[in-house]
């Protein structure tokens, strides 16, 4: 009688057939984003602070994806094990929602080279795989390796680089697509938000199109609802309709007259079994408002809404009926076939989202299980209902007003720092406002407070902020509101000295000095001579400049708070 201790080891062709079966039960587009995302999330909510950030970047032109967090981060040991299938560190933690042990291993194996630094107080390490996915597709008898090492950096977080990934129609989506997509079907579009406070992170996007233009705004961390842009003229709480009612007798004519035009919609929390599920609905008038609020949003053209094959393909980037779901606060993109009712043909009005934490689905997110789907319905069917009982007050088109509301900003505006310094007529701080750094810029141009610079150009073809002389040599300018913020746009620092000349921005702190440093970047206050007839070779009014080793040249920059205090 033989002892094998090893037997339930896998083999090369099985564990390839088990990582395969992991990649066959994955079907959404967007899946390799809401594995990253929510692996970011969580790691942000476990280290419990004050405020998360997420930096995404999508290259659709060199077929990648860049996700960065200040999460709790990975211990260095972990990381060659949570590479592998089924391996999770989540099973004893009842706020993650990733708990199956199996995203990160998908999301490697979608790429040909995966790449990932984590770190925290333990420590910081980094791992690369190099061709994954044709492993994943191939007959070798070998395994991918994992090139491993810990390094000497203090780092916080995890950062993800996927290059060469293949098969992703991501790559194929606008900016305000993949907005809509982060904020609907990954964890960013964190829906427990929706009914209580929640932690804060600041999540920024950058996309690079196929054409190489590249686009860079922040994203709101919350669920795009499709009454975000709507005024009170366009939309109407249920509470508030039925205050409205309860006041005096109204008449047919009075309530058709407060709902019509309208999207009426509700939250809700229903107690099943003492199991809290919350609810949000909304009732459009006609069908074709979904239509109307996805081009309103700019999320698609009228062009793509009117191809049914676009439609098709992509509806999962439109506004649209049907009942969906969230599990602890991340939307799953996985939808609830819609219950049989009365009026049945009024359905395709409704929009409904059901939160629930004990929300249990397949590895793939593809469906949910029979008794849990019949508990939604049976809870869809109520709001219908009631949705219903008004529906006959409910008629024509909304009217889609995606101005702002001014005096909400205003007052907004109103408790802001005041600015209160000669050098500019701007009364507010430009602290966070990038626009505002570039508006005081222009304005010292324009009154001689700076010169020796000619501008060319602002935003050509999307790329840099502003094309200029100094002289007879061409400079490229970058407006930021805060110095640091320029890494995010570059992850190779090389290209940040390559092709930008000036960082024009406000207030250089210590705090950017440290954020360069991590990237082995010196910054240097630039002290004029007061010399006769001494002559500067640095830019014009340049306070700083950006250092790396290799490069004669240095980024100057301009701290327009130093430029506009000079009296």
């Amino acid at each position: 009688m033989a002892t094998i201790p090893n037997f339930l080891q896998q083999s090369v062709k099985q564990l390839r057939k088990s990582i395969t079966g992991i990649d066959d039960s994955y079907n959404n587009d967007w899946d390799i984003l809401a594995e990253l995302t929510q692996n970011s999330v969580d790691a942000i909510r476990k280290l419990e602070i004050k405020t998360g950030t997420i930096v995404i970047k999508v290259d659709s032109q060199n077929k990648a994806i860049t996700i960065k967090d200040n999460g709790i981060g990975i211990a260095p040991n972990r990381i060659p094990d949570l590479l592998a299938p089924f391996e999770t560190d989540k099973e004893e933690d009842d706020s993650s929602i990733g708990e199956k042990g199996v995203g990160l291993t998908f999301v490697l194996f979608t790429c040909n080279d995966f790449y990932i630094k984590s770190g925290n107080e333990q420590g910081t390490s980094e791992g690369r795989v190099i061709d994954a996915y044709n492993w994943k597709n191939s007959s070798s008898t070998t395994t991918p390796s994992l090139v491993y090492n810990e390094i000497e950096e203090q780092f916080q977080g995890t950062e993800v680089v996927l290059k060469k990934v293949f098969d992703s129609p991501l790559f194929q989506l606008s900016f305000n697509q993949l907005k809509f997509v982060l904020r609907t079907r990954t964890a960013i579009g964190n829906t427990n938000s929706l009914w209580n406070e929640d932690i804060n992170i600041d999540v920024t996007l950058i996309h690079v199109n196929q054409d190489g233009d590249s686009k860079q705004e922040n994203v709101k961390f919350g669920y795009w609802l499709p009454t975000e842009i709507l005024d009170k003229q366009s939309k109407i709480d249920l509470e508030d309709y039925y205050e409205y009612v309860s006041k005096s007798d109204r008449t047919d004519h009075e309530k058709r007259v407060k709902l019509k035009d309208k999207v009426i919609y509700k939250k809700m929390i229903f107690d099943h079994h003492g199991r809290n599920i919350k609810g949000y609905a909304c009732f459009v008038p006609k069908r074709k408002t979904w239509d109307d609020l996805t081009v309103a949003y700019s999320i698609a053209t009228p062009e793509q809404i009117s191809n049914s094959e676009w439609v098709d393909r992509f509806s999962y980037v439109t506004f649209h009926s049907g009942i969906f779901t969230s599990v602890k606060g991340m939307p799953t993109g996985i939808s609830v076939d819609t219950p049989i009712t009365g009026a049945q043909g009024a359905w395709p009005q409704v929009f409904i989202l059901f939160e629930d934490r004990l929300l249990k689905f397949d590895i793939g997110r593809k469906s949910i299980h029979g008794m849990q789907a019949k508990i939604y319905k049976n809870y869809a069917k109520e709001v219908f209902r009631e949705f219903q009982r008004l529906s006959k007050y409910i008629s024509g088109d909304v009217v889609i007003d995606s101005q702002w509301d001014k005096d909400e900003i205003f007052a907004e505006i109103e408790n802001l720092l005041p600015l209160d310094v000669p050098g500019t007529s701007f009364i507010k701080t430009p602290r966070d406002q990038e626009a505002s750094v570039a508006g005081i810029f222009f304005e010292c141009l324009g009154n001689d407070r700076i010169t020796n610079i000619v501008p060319l150009v602002a935003g050509y073809k999307n790329k840099y902020d502003l094309y200029a002389l100094w002289g007879s040599r061409k400079v490229v300018i970058e407006f930021k509101a805060k110095l640091s913020k320029i890494l995010i746009d570059f992850n190779d620092e090389t290209k940040l000295f390559n092709e930008v000349n000036c960082v024009v921005c406000w207030n250089v702190t210590e705090d950017d000095a440290q954020e360069f440093h991590k990237k082995g970047i010196g910054v240097e206050e630039i002290s004029s001579s007061t010399l006769p007839g001494s002559v500067s070779s640095s830019f014009p009014h340049a306070t700083h400049k950006l250092t790396l080793s290799g490069f004669v040249s240095p980024v100057y920059v301009i701290d327009m708070k130093i430029i506009v205090e000079k009296e």
